[in-house]
């Protein structure tokens, strides 16, 4: 059976107090609307649709960056769940198979809780809703179960009486039915509630006035946590971090002090790795096994391969690749470069726009000077040269393998292999009159 997904993401998200749409705000350093994306990717969907609203220049931009087969929709006017999934039913005209909807600010919903749901429709329920216990339900709509475990109803909180605020059993607003029952049924929807919009939720009731089938899958509350505030959003961001954190420990990686560690969505991190405290770990990051990442350093955009020490107190650049065995020390700084096996640069320098070759040693201080007022410039370093301590190396630039390069020297001309380069004025000593 066909799968197709849709993604309401229409909501103005006013609570925000932001200019930017809702579900362009990040969790785990990527927006929101990421996270249903991959997981309809995830789950082989043939169809992937976005319910976006007007005016949503911005949210289409970025949803176009992800690279993947999407469709955006509009909706005119926000007047409910439900309006939002009629919205779509041109789209879908002469579509069979089933519809998943997914709501673009709840990002942490898990592939084995949406296989539940999928799992109750080829057991032959024509409508399966996803739900969880909650503690202090709050605000969440309530699942109403009948006497055989199947649901009855959904009720929205504004709505429930006290008996029913009472049911812990919430609705996360994620369902899948037959693409057909869908359309056919949300038609009949009504605003005559408290809210004056057109509940999705009302489906439910609908279906079971026609003898339908009509069950529930369970999933953790914290996978089911939407965002509509920035509080709820920093909510997120932790149930996030505390799901990563657990992921790379069970995978082998050691973090000393999990809670001050934070990653993005697409860390990755190798087996035997050890993690000290108070690490950042921005997009894109790919760490191998065997790395010691030291405490207070940021990484971004980089590969790390086995057997590298980085830090304390290092910055570690996008498009930068540290091979096996590299020393990078504290309060060093490296952009846009290369450093091949067994580089050491233990303490205080800038490396930009570089190629280091191996077994090649750093000293304290040195500045690759990449940047010429108007464009950068790189710089190559062959293989086991030296460079002292406070030295400046202008770019462009070249120098050849066994280079010593003497501290304190400004080199602006290239240097032949072999080669003693020494940059500096000469020192005078004047006796005191």
């Amino acid at each position: 059976m066909s799968l197709s997904v849709l993604i309401l993401a229409a909501g103005k998200g006013s609570r925000m107090n932001s200019q930017h749409p809702k579900v362009l705000h990040e969790v785990g350093n990527v927006p929101m609307i990421y996270y249903p994306i991959k997981l309809a990717k995830s789950i082989k969907a043939q169809r992937i649709s976005v319910v976006v609203g007007k005016n949503s220049s911005q949210l289409k931009k970025s949803i176009k960056s992800f690279q993947a087969e999407v469709e955006i929709l509009e909706q005119s006017e926000q007047l409910g769940t439900a309006h939002a999934v009629l919205c779509a039913k041109n789209h879908f005209a002469h579509q069979s198979g089933d519809l998943l909807i997914l709501y673009g600010d709840c990002p942490l919903i898990s592939d084995e809780s949406i296989k539940k749901l999928i799992e109750l429709r080829k057991n032959g329920a024509d409508l399966a809703v996803l739900g969880f216990h909650s503690v202090n339900p709050r605000s969440y709509g309530r699942l109403i179960l009948d006497g055989t475990g199947d649901l009855e109803k959904i009720v929205e909180a504004t709505d429930a009486t006290t008996e029913e605020q009472a049911i812990k059993f919430c609705n996360s607003g994620i369902m899948i039915a037959d693409t057909n029952l869908f359309f056919s049924f949300l038609e009949k929807v009504s605003n005559k509630n408290a809210s004056g919009e057109f509940y999705l939720t009302d489906l439910v009731t609908l279906v079971r006035q026609e003898n339908m089938v009509v069950q529930t899958a369970s999933c953790p509350e914290n996978e089911a946590h939407g965002v509509n505030d920035r509080s709820d959003l920093a909510k997120v961001e932790e149930c996030f971090q505390n799901l990563k954190r657990a992921e790379v420990m069970r995978k082998g990686t050691t973090l000393i002090d999990p809670s001050t560690v934070y990653f993005s969505y697409d860390t990755e991190l190798g087996a035997d790795t050890v993690v000290e405290p108070n690490i950042i770990f921005g997009p894109a990051v790919r760490v191998r096994k065997n790395v010691r990442i030291r405490s207070f350093s940021y990484l971004e955009g980089c590969l790390v391969k086995p057997d590298v020490i980085i830090g304390p107190f290092a910055r570690i650049r996008p498009e930068t690749t540290l091979d096996e065995g590299v020393r990078v020390g504290n309060f060093v700084e490296i952009k846009k470069s290369k450093l091949n096996k067994n580089v050491k640069a233990n303490h205080l320098a800038y490396i930009g726009d570089a190629s280091i070759g191996a077994q090649t040693n750093v000293g304290a201080g040195t500045i690759f000077c990449n940047y010429d007022g108007t464009s950068k410039n790189s710089i190559e370093v062959g293989e086991n040269s030296f460079i002292g301590s406070n030295v400046s190396l202008i770019a462009p630039l070249k120098i050849g393998d066994k280079v010593i390069i003497g501290a304190g020297s400004t080199i602006t001309d290239n240097v032949s292999k072999e080669t003693l380069a020494l940059g500096r004025s000469r020192q005078i000593n004047k006796p005191k009159k």
